[in-house]
Parts: C-alpha cells; sequence; structure tokens
C-alpha cells in the first residue's frame, strides 16, 4: 500500500500518542508533547496514513532566533510499517515543508546505536557535526546531522 502524506489534525491526537508512546521511554507522557507540537508546529507536522491508519509522523520545527534553520525534531514509523519507504517519505516531506518555510539548512540529533536512522539521513544528505554526550541526559548521547542547502535549488 502507499503511503499518503498530510497535515496532522487534532483528530490524529489519540493515534499520533500511541505511536509515540510504542517508541518512548518507559514512564514518559507524550500528550503533552503532540497536543503542543500541534499547535506550535502546524505546517511541519505531518502525518503518513497507510489504508486510512496513521503509521507515522514527523514533526519538523525552524530555529526561533535563527528561521533560515530548520530541525526534524521528531520522526516515527510504526514497527511493522518500516522498511517500507515510509520514512523516506516522511523525510523527505518535512524537508519541503521546512524548504517552504525558508530553512538553508536542516539539522537532527540521533542516537549513536541508531543505524537505521543514521543510514536513512544519509541518504538524504545529512552529514554529522558533533557528538554530544549526555544531549538528553544520562545513557542519552547523541550526534547532531545536519544537511546543508545554501545557494541549492
Amino acid at each position: 500500500m502507499a503511503l499518503t502524506i498530510r497535515g496532522y489534525f487534532d483528530t490524529d491526537f489519540a493515534s499520533v500518542s500511541a505511536l509515540e508512546r510504542e517508541n518512548s521511554p518507559e514512564g514518559c507522557k507524550p500528550e503533552v508533547f503532540i497536543r503542543q507540537a500541534g499547535v506550535l508546529f502546524a505546517g511541519t507536522f505531518l502525518v503518513g496514513e497507510c489504508g486510512g491508519r496513521v503509521v507515522g509522523y514527523t514533526i519538523g520545527a525552524l530555529v526561533q532566533h535563527r528561521q533560515t534553520t530548520g530541525w526534524i525534531v521528531r520522526l516515527v514509523v510504526a514497527e511493522r510499517y518500516r522498511r517500507r519507504g515510509f520514512g523516506e517519505t516522511l523525510v523527505a516531506a518535512v524537508i519541503a515543508a521546512l524548504r517552504e518555510r525558508g530553512a538553508d539548512e536542516v539539522c537532527l540529533s540521533v542516537a549513536p546505536g541508531n543505524r537505521a536512522a543514521w543510514a536513512l539521513y544519509e541518504r538524504h544528505g545529512f552529514r554529522e557535526t558533533e557528538f554530544c554526550p549526555a544531549y538528553f541526559g544520562e545513557g542519552g548521547d547523541r550526534y547532531i546531522l545536519r544537511r546543508d542547502f545554501a545557494g541549492k535549488i
């Protein structure tokens, strides 16, 4: 089945929150983040649907004090829908949404051991810029990846 990308709606709240819970540490309450992201990132909060079911989502944001820098804040694809190219489609869609809003570079963070995500982002032109130990607290090391679009059409 094909993946359809569209903007997030309030009616997606339960489905997206369930996906976030599946992919979050124990004790995390993603509903607060999802509800606020739906308001704060309305134009760059995208969901992927397959067969009428939300199977993934991505959230992009522009840096408040540097509007030409975008971030991929979140990318999640339900476990049973992985390895079908849905992550590829979501990444391309959020990059396009950020570029439409003026981003000439896009950054993201990735866990050192998340080889599948690392490979996905490399295929989209992202390169490592720095390593940040304890970026998300103890045990939350991350690499920061960046893709530069400046001067490119």
